[in-house]
């Protein structure tokens, strides 16, 4: 039941092209005209000219046959010209099909993979956090051209064979109907073979695509990594994880292959049985003298021809089948609830101060999970415009996760954080992330210009405001040292510079967003003491009016700032100014002392 709902859900992507699919079902039709007559010019010159037998009343009339042999003749030309017309239209209209295939299949391919990249758009970190990378990309690359799929083997033959095959049946009818039954009666024994095949075709279906995203994400990870991998001399460590998931990969596939063969060889059993049976007694009809020389030729074709359209049904059932197990990979994507959403009456965020307040906050990343552990308890305190908010504290004590609710990019299990006194959560996505700023702790870079990388915190910088945000960020003197400057092409996840680099880059991208709240999270780890400090010299002139967080482990970088927030195992500690925390030698204390001293 399941598989049937997938494949109703499938067939409703196909009404924006109704139009088309009218035109290749008429197509269609006009094709088995020409399918089902191909034999009737060869039983015309058997029956007719060859043996002279009694012409059917509407030819008499139309070639006003006579005892002379000219009208044979001329009987003889037409059934060998319309042989050739059929053979120019069957080609004509099988090309007409193709091309209305392709452009049908090819625009449901675009539909489904604009909705689903707006999907994974709108997902929420919980939701990456769990899935691998390298299947989500499987799915977008691989499972979306079920769409492909459904229209070239599942509609069109399935409308072209069912069409085929009742033509062919009618006309069978016409020369026997005993023969023509026993055609038709293979069929719901191809549906039983399918029906015992379904659920093994699925499930191994589904854990080939599993294997090979697994496989595909890991080779993904592995190619980033290489220098890490290098590095370490772990080749032959990867060669055997990779060698461990492709032997996987290798025994689905052959698991799955297997079974669909074995269901395409049972339906070839089945019909060339009944294709032994059909010309037997077909043969000895003829012998008895129940049919003509030319029926017994139109009846011989038909068997041959037949079992195409029968086979095509049965391939196409054996497709719907691995179909569904692939479209049920995208909806899963499709109709995951692990979004953050937003309130149908949402307003924007348009301030240029703004006060935030962190009121009762607790979080954890899997909520209902019995080992789940709260990440974030009780968090209270409020961070002011034009003031500078630094957080601190041992790895693993929330910080980047505090941050993270800020931006909605997961929800908070209680509590709430407020911008001017409104909660986030009345705020559009769009508008709320589009006043807040953020270095991420590990920076992103994409194979582009470096003025792109830059210009992607705002689409409409000038190369001016894009050189004076490079400035603030220490990265205008490197950037003009590079070959092509600022038009510089950086490699895929910026292998091609230091991790300095690419740090002064992402606060290049922040600077030239110019919102006003700003988030730094660990935003100068790989840069020298030196140029840090004419980092945030800078930044603390350009931040006058702005809301600052930062998140640093270098106590010297950071306690310069209005106030200071201690983090420890997910509670708030200690809050103050330096002076304040150095005073109440608690963890603040030792933390900066242990850092003097080193």
């Amino acid at each position: 039941m399941k598989n049937i709902n997938i494949l109703k859900r499938l067939l409703t992507s196909l009404l924006p092209y109704k139009w088309r699919l009218t035109l290749l079902i008429f197509i269609s039709i006009f094709g088995v005209v020409f399918t089902v007559a191909k034999p009737l010019p060869v039983k015309i010159i058997i029956d007719n000219v060859l043996l002279k037998q009694e012409f059917p009343q509407f030819i008499s009339d139309f070639f006003h046959i006579n005892n002379s042999g000219q009208s044979e003749n001329d009987l003889l030309i037409f059934s060998l010209a319309l042989m050739v017309i059929i053979v120019l239209g069957e080609i004509f209209l099988g090309y007409i099909s193709f091309l209305l295939v392709t452009k049908i299949g090819i625009g449901l391919v675009y539909d489904l993979s604009l909705e689903l990249y707006k999907k994974f758009q709108s997902l929420s970190m919980r939701f990456y956090s769990k899935n691998k990378a390298g299947d989500l990309l499987q799915r977008f690359n691989g499972d979306i051209f079920v769409m492909y799929l459904l229209v070239g083997q599942i509609v069109l033959p399935l409308i072209s064979s069912v069409l085929v095959l009742a033509g062919m049946f009618f006309v069978m009818m016409l020369i026997d109907t005993t023969l023509a039954i026993i055609t038709i009666s293979v069929i719901p024994l191809l549906v039983l073979a399918l029906f015992v095949v379904n659920k093994p075709m699925n499930d191994s279906t589904l854990e080939q695509y599993s294997k090979q995203g697994e496989l595909s994400g890991f080779v993904q990870q592995a190619l980033v990594s290489m220098r890490v991998i290098q590095t370490f001399v772990r080749e032959k460590f990867m060669l055997g994880k990779l060698d461990f998931l492709a032997l996987g990969f290798k025994k689905a596939y052959f698991k799955a292959v297997t079974i669909g063969e074995t269901y395409n060889q049972t339906v070839k059993l089945i019909t060339g049985l009944a294709s032994v049976v059909l010309v037997g007694l077909g043969a000895y009809k003829g012998l008895e003298g129940d049919l003509s020389p030319g029926d017994l030729y139109v009846f011989l074709g038909y068997i041959t021809a037949i079992y195409g359209p029968v086979t095509s049904l049965s391939t196409a059932a054996g497709a719907s089948v691995s179909l569904a197990a692939r479209a049920s990979r995208i909806y899963d994507i499709l109709d995951s609830k692990e979004e953050v959403f937003e309130k149908d009456n949402s307003i924007d965020l348009n301030e240029k101060s703004c006060l935030i307040e962190f009121s009762d906050i607790q979080f954890g990343y899997n909520r209902f999970q019995e080992d789940e552990h709260c990440v974030l308890k009780q968090i209270n305190f409020k961070a002011k415009p034009g003031k500078v908010t630094a957080i601190i504290g041992t790895t693993g004590a929330g910080k980047t996760s505090l941050i993270s609710l800020l931006g909605r990019f997961y929800e908070p299990w209680e509590g709430q954080i407020k911008i001017n006194g409104t909660p986030i959560s009345n705020f559009s996505l769009v508008s709320l992330r589009s006043n807040i700023s953020m270095v991420l702790q590990d920076p992103i870079l994409f194979p582009v210009s470096i003025a792109e990388n830059i210009r992607f915190g705002n689409p409409n910088a000038t190369r001016e405001q894009i050189e004076m945000a490079a400035t603030l960020s220490e990265a205008h003197d490197f950037i003009t040292k590079l070959p092509k400057g600022y038009d510089t092409i950086v490699s895929e996840a910026g292998l091609s510079l230091s991790g300095g680099e690419k740090q002064r880059l992402s606060l290049a991208r922040t600077f030239v967003m110019d919102t006003p709240i700003i988030v730094l999270d660990e935003p100068t780890s790989s840069v020298d003491a030196i140029t840090e400090g004419r980092i945030f010299r800078r930044l603390k002139d350009y931040c006058k009016d702005k809301t600052v967080i930062v998140i640093s482990h270098r106590l010297s970088t950071i306690k310069n700032a209005d106030q200071i927030l201690v983090l420890k195992n997910g509670s708030i500690s200690e809050l103050g100014s330096h002076e304040q925390l150095i005073q109440q030698k608690g963890l603040y204390f030792n933390l900066y002392t242990q850092q003097t001293i080193n």
